[in-house]
């Protein structure tokens, strides 16, 4: 393992992600500084290598095994490398206006790196407590746009308003959607059609 591989690794997986290396370090939860230049040499000018729980942390955010991670040192760097799908947090839907003519638009969204990288997945960041335990403060989901529905699937309801809640699909009946909450099935409400846009499958969550 060379030392400037592992460097150039850190600097081309950032941008195969359309970030700078303090903006990976960040969404990596580590302090914006960690990958810093000036973090790279000690005072007396050797080397400094990244720390294996900084390593850890981007390899656990990036979904990628430390071989897959350090091939990108010895490659030149494009927005191709990875397997990346758009990312938002969910408390961010609605002042993103992203909901338009029944439709889900990501394009402006950040990116985030999942083994498969279709074009009909994204991930939401569950940025509040009301769905825990079963998605916590912080859990990722991936979602499909293109995905037939069916009982007990779990699922994002986007509605009219531009809001956006997870519920458990139980059916459709012809002006109505019958739906359990997440954290306890037992529980059912009737959504009307009308205050619907869309419903997206939840394929993946973190834990």
């Amino acid at each position: 393992m060379k030392y400037e591989t592992v460097w150039c690794a850190v600097d081309n997986l950032a941008k195969s992600l359309g970030l700078s290396p303090s903006g990976l370090a960040k969404k990596s939860g580590l302090d914006a500084t960690t990958f810093n230049k000036s973090k790279r040499k000690r005072p007396d000018g050797k080397n400094r290598w990244p720390s294996l729980d900084s390593l850890n942390k981007v390899l656990e955010f990036c979904n990628l095994s430390f071989e897959e991670f350090y091939k990108y040192g010895e490659s030149v760097p494009t927005n191709n490398n990875l397997n990346a799908i758009p990312y938002l947090k969910i408390s961010a839907i609605a002042q993103a206006e992203c909901c338009k003519d029944k439709t889900l638009d990501t394009s402006n969204w950040e990116m985030f790196c999942f083994p498969d990288g279709s074009h009909n997945l994204y991930a939401l960041e569950i940025d509040t407590t009301k769905y825990a335990p079963l998605y916590k403060f912080g859990t990722l989901i991936v979602l499909t746009k293109n995905s037939e529905i069916r009982r007990n699937d779990r699922v994002a309801v986007f509605k009219t308003d531009g809001s956006v809640e997870l519920f458990e699909f139980v059916h459709r009946r012809p002006q109505t959607i019958e739906l359990a909450l997440v954290n306890n099935p037992q529980q059912l409400i009737s959504m009307n059609i009308d205050e619907i846009n869309f419903l997206h499958r939840i394929v993946w969550a973190s834990q």
